[in-house]
C-alpha cells in the first residue's frame, strides 16, 4: 500500500492514498459508525443530488490490515485550486455551501466538524466538498464545535475581502489554518464594530478568545433550532455583501481601453482560433488571461482551460462570464507566475506548489511577455524554460517590441536597461526548448504571434 499523503495526515478517520490510477481515500474502522451512517440515512445521496459534495465508489480492500473500513476512489479532479487562489465571490460561496450541507447534515443527525476551506474545491463551476469523512454525529444541545475555527479560517477572510481588498485572498496563503481573530479585529475598519454581525463574530470573539466568555451563543450548546437559526442568520449576511467594498481594478478594460485597433484584436483572434483548431489541446493553459477573452476561445476548442491571472478583479470578470456563458470546463486561479505559490504545510507537501498543478499540452501567452520582462525583469531564456516546463505539447506566444505604445509605457519609468529583449533573442531563447512552427504578424501593430511545438 502507498504512503498516507502529507494532505490528510490530520484526520485519524481516514486518509489519502496516491496509486497509479488517481488518488484513493482510506476509510478508518474508527469511523465506521460516520462512514455507515452518512449512507443509511441519506445524506450522502441529498449532498450527492444537490451537487454539493464529489462522489465515490467503493473498491476492494486489498490488505489485510485491521484499520482500514473502506477504500474510496472519489470522483478525480484534475486541477486543485487553494483558497489563496480564489475570487471574492467563491470564497462567498464556499461559505454559503458550507453553512448549507451542516443544515442539511443536521437533519440527517450529523454535522460537519472542521470548517477549512481546503476541505472545498471548485470543479466546473460547483463548488463541491472534497472530504468524505468530515462529517460527525450531532447531538442536540452540543456546542459548534467547529465554530471557531470557522471565524478565523472562512469569515475573517472573507470580511477582510470585503471591507479591505480581494488580496487578502491571496494573503491568507502565509496562514493556511487561518488567521488569528485580534489580529483580524486589528485590521477591520474601526466602524465594523458597530456592525453586529461583525461585532459578535469577530471584535467580541477575539476580545474573549481563551476565556470562558468566549463561549457566546455559538459555542455554549445551541439546541438544533436555534443553531439552525444562527446558520441562517450568517448565510443572509454573508449573501448580502455581493461584492467588495474596494475598486482597484487594473486591467479589467484591457482590450477595451488600451487596445485600441479592431483590426488587431480581430486578427489576433482569427489566428489564434486557427492554431488552436490546428493542434486540438487537450488542457490549455491560458497564461495572463486578463478577463479570459482567449480562455473563452480556447474552452470551446479544449477539453479543459486553467486561466492564471494575477489581477483578482480580473478573475472576478471571468468567473462572472462562466456563469452567464455556461463555460463549465474553465478553471481560474488568481496566481502570479513571477511569484508561484510554493509547497506549503507540512514538509512542504501538504499544499503543492502552483507549478506542479498547472500543467498543460498547450500555452497561451498572449500580451504576457513584455510585462514579466519589463515590470517583474525576468530574462527571455528564464520565460522560455519555465514555459516549456508547463506544456508537454505547444506553446502560443505573442512577442511585443520595445517600439510598442504598451512597452513604451512600461519602460517610461525604468528606462531602457533591457538591451537583450529583441525579437532575435526572443527566438534565441525559445529555441533550445521548441520548434518554431510559424509565425504571424498582427495587423495594424507591431506584435507578432508565434506557434511553437515542444522539443
Amino acid at each position: 500500500m502507498s504512503l498516507q499523503q502529507e494532505i490528510s495526515y490530520k484526520d485519524p478517520s481516514g486518509f489519502v492514498v496516491k496509486l497509479p490510477d488517481g488518488f484513493y481515500r482510506m476509510v478508518s474502522y474508527s469511523y465506521k459508525k460516520e462512514y455507515d451512517h452518512l449512507f443509511s440515512s441519506g445524506l450522502y445521496d441529498a449532498l450527492i443530488n444537490k451537487h454539493l459534495m464529489v462522489s465515490h465508489v467503493e473498491t476492494p480492500v486489498n490488505t489485510k490490515s485491521d484499520t482500514c473500513y473502506k477504500k474510496l476512489f472519489p470522483q478525480q479532479i484534475d486541477l486543485i485550486t487553494y483558497p489563496f487562489e480564489w475570487t471574492y465571490s467563491q470564497w462567498q460561496q464556499m461559505i454559503i455551501n458550507y453553512l448549507t450541507i451542516n443544515e442539511l447534515a443536521m437533519r440527517h443527525g450529523m454535522i460537519i466538524k472542521d470548517a477549512s476551506p481546503y476541505n472545498f474545491v471548485f470543479y466546473e463551476s460547483e463548488c463541491l466538498l472534497i472530504d468524505t469523512l468530515s462529517f460527525d454525529f450531532y447531538t442536540d444541545g452540543t456546542p459548534w464545535r467547529a465554530y471557531k475555527q470557522f471565524c478565523e479560517e472562512m469569515l475573517s477572510t472573507f470580511l477582510l475581502m470585503y471591507y479591505k481588498d480581494p488580496l487578502w485572498a491571496k494573503l491568507s496563503s502565509a496562514s493556511i489554518t487561518g488567521l488569528p481573530l485580534p489580529f483580524v479585529s486589528d485590521q477591520l475598519p474601526r466602524y465594523t464594530k458597530f456592525n453586529a454581525f461583525c461585532l459578535m463574530h469577530i471584535h467580541l470573539h477575539a476580545k474573549f478568545q481563551g476565556s470562558n466568555k468566549s463561549a457566546n451563543g455559538a459555542q455554549s450548546g445551541f439546541n438544533s433550532v436555534k443553531l439552525l437559526t444562527l446558520f441562517s442568520i450568517i448565510k443572509s449576511n454573508v449573501l448580502k455583501r455581493r461584492k467588495p467594498q474596494p475598486k482597484n481594478e487594473v486591467w479589467h478594460n484591457y482590450y477595451d481601453n488600451d487596445i485600441e485597433s479592431e483590426d488587431y484584436i480581430a486578427d489576433k483572434i482569427d489566428t489564434v482560433t486557427k492554431w488552436l483548431e490546428e493542434v486540438k489541446p487537450g488542457i490549455t493553459l491560458d497564461m495572463g488571461a486578463n478577463t479570459g477573452k482567449f480562455s473563452f476561445i480556447a474552452s470551446g476548442l479544449s477539453k479543459r482551460v486553467y486561466a492564471l491571472e494575477d489581477d483578482v478583479y480580473s478573475v472576478e470578470k471571468i468567473q462572472q462570464s462562466i456563469i452567464e456563458n455556461q463555460c463549465y470546463n474553465i478553471t481560474t486561479l488568481v496566481a502570479d507566475i513571477t511569484n508561484p505559490s510554493p509547497g506549503l504545510g507540512w514538509d512542504n507537501k501538504e499544499k503543492q506548489p502552483l507549478l506542479q498543478r498547472v500543467k498543460g499540452d498547450t500555452l497561451l501567452a498572449l500580451a504576457l511577455i513584455h510585462h514579466l520582462c519589463f515590470s517583474k525583469n525576468v530574462p527571455l531564456p528564464f520565460i522560455a524554460k519555465t514555459f516549456a516546463d508547463l506544456t508537454s505539447r505547444f506553446a502560443i506566444v505573442e512577442f511585443v517590441p520595445k517600439s510598442d505604445p504598451r512597452s513604451q509605457q512600461l519602460l517610461q519609468n525604468k528606462g531602457d536597461i533591457f538591451a537583450g529583449y529583441n525579437e532575435e533573442k526572443f527566438v534565441e531563447a525559445f529555441t533550445p526548448h521548441f520548434k518554431l512552427v510559424t509565425t504571424h504578424h498582427i495587423k495594424n501593430s507591431s506584435r507578432k504571434l508565434f506557434l511553437w511545438k515542444k522539443l
